[in-house]
């Protein structure tokens, strides 16, 4: 009886060690734009993969809806989409809970020509990305994601950039 159940133990371990490994696969995520646009994104080894912007620099930019630094920036990126506008992509994300209607209204109210999220539809995500960034407790606003053109993660920034220096990311980027 031993022998039999050592030769049962002995081809249960080996069939386990000969199984091929499961593949892990990348999380992947959604996101619904204000005009209901579809940006859909998937964790590489060394970035994201926002596959509707493929070969474009990418700034994902979470903000706040009473943040005045945020609020400082939006003409700042509505410049950069103005002077970039076949190399650069930008994916605003409110991440203070505003609802998404309201999300939609503040995009009209501060003609924002680029593509806005409400943050309350996509709690995933910006969980996500303040781990990745190792923020465990709260994520500071404005919080800015840099990604080259060829979707590897390049920076993340906690607070407000001038317009040159965002000028000059953005070239960076694109190199």
């Amino acid at each position: 009886m031993k022998k039999l159940l050592f030769a049962i133990t002995l081809i249960f371990i080996t069939t386990l060690t000969t199984l091929p490994a499961k593949e892990v696969e990348s999380p992947t995520f959604t996101l619904t734009t204000t005009d209901n646009k579809t940006i859909n994104i998937t964790e590489t080894k060394k970035g994201l993969e926002l596959h509707e912007f493929k070969g474009k620099a990418v700034l994902i930019a979470l903000f706040g809806h009473r943040c005045p630094p945020c609020i400082k920036e939006i003409p700042e990126f509505i410049t950069l989409t103005n002077n970039h506008k076949d190399d650069l992509a930008i994916v605003a994300i409110e991440a203070q809970n505003y609802p998404s209607d309201a999300v939609k209204q503040f995009k009209a109210e501060h003609k924002m020509n680029y593509n806005v999220v409400a943050g309350i539809n996509h709690g995933d995500f910006i969980s996500y990305l303040a781990r990745r960034a190792g923020y465990s407790r709260g994520i500071p606003l404005p919080l800015l994601i840099s990604i080259d053109k060829k979707g590897e993660v390049q920076g993340v920034q906690a607070g407000q950039l001038r317009q040159d220096e965002l000028e000059f990311l953005v070239n960076d980027l694109n190199e």
